[in-house]
């Protein structure tokens, strides 16, 4: 489980609760540093700008394979992945109620980094690193445990999504039945056609721990816990 957190197009988040607590540290990092061209136009690496010039023009239209869509896990979820979650999300919330001094120092620190941004001091790269972590510590403590664990990251991203798809955070509102897709008028993709199977299917097998998953994420993934 990478411990930095990583703005790459397989790690935007799906749902209306993810969006708001990445949107939260998007807002933090912006507000705290003009490192890394926050609100600045900023152009692509060489290498980047080579592969898009070089792609096929029709490749833009072009729907990618299901499994480069999202991070989400595109099968049911089963009772094992239930309880996998379930013991990643109490140990983390245990350690959220009671960080340990690297988690303190991180917290502490991107306050520290926040106060300074207010007076006009630019952020070295050390503080991004700084600021990422105390991210993970504040509403992510579930990778840095998984992590920890020797889980395999990509792996338990895909369940934890898949949960948390179908199970709202009570801290930034309730979802919709249908994981929060947002609904329009066009006709949907297969990707979101899985989706919404998968949703339907995972709701039923999470229906039995639904309070209980809803209990840690409160604490998990609590806005109230990011630095200020």
């Amino acid at each position: 489980m990478p411990s930095a957190v990583r703005f790459t197009r397989s790690n935007i988040p799906m749902r209306a609760t993810k969006n708001s607590r990445r949107f939260i540290f998007a807002i933090l990092l912006c507000a705290a540093t003009s490192f890394g061209g926050c609100g600045r136009g900023k152009s692509a690496p060489p290498s980047e700008g080579a592969a898009k010039a070089s792609a096929p023009a029709e490749s833009a239209f072009a729907e990618p394979p299901l499994d480069q869509q999202t991070e989400q896990k595109l099968d049911p979820l089963t009772k094992e992945d239930a309880e996998l979650y379930l013991k990643v999300m109490h140990a983390a919330a245990e350690r959220v109620t009671n960080l340990t001094p690297p988690d303190r120092a991180a917290l502490d620190g991107a306050k520290r980094i926040l106060a300074g941004s207010a007076s006009g001091r630019v952020p070295t790269p050390a503080d991004v690193k700084t600021l990422a972590q105390a991210n993970l510590v504040a509403i992510a403590m579930d990778q840095i445990v998984a992590g920890e664990m020797k889980l395999d990251g990509r792996t338990y991203r895909g369940i934890a999504e898949a949960v948390e798809a179908v199970v709202p955070n009570p801290a930034l509102g309730a979802a919709s039945g249908d994981g929060g897709a947002p609904h329009s008028d066009h006709a949907a993709t297969p990707l979101e056609k899985r989706l919404n199977d998968v949703n339907a299917a995972n709701e039923k097998v999470l229906a039995p721990y639904r309070a209980e998953i809803q209990q840690l994420i409160a604490v998990v993934r609590s806005p109230a816990n990011l630095p200020k």
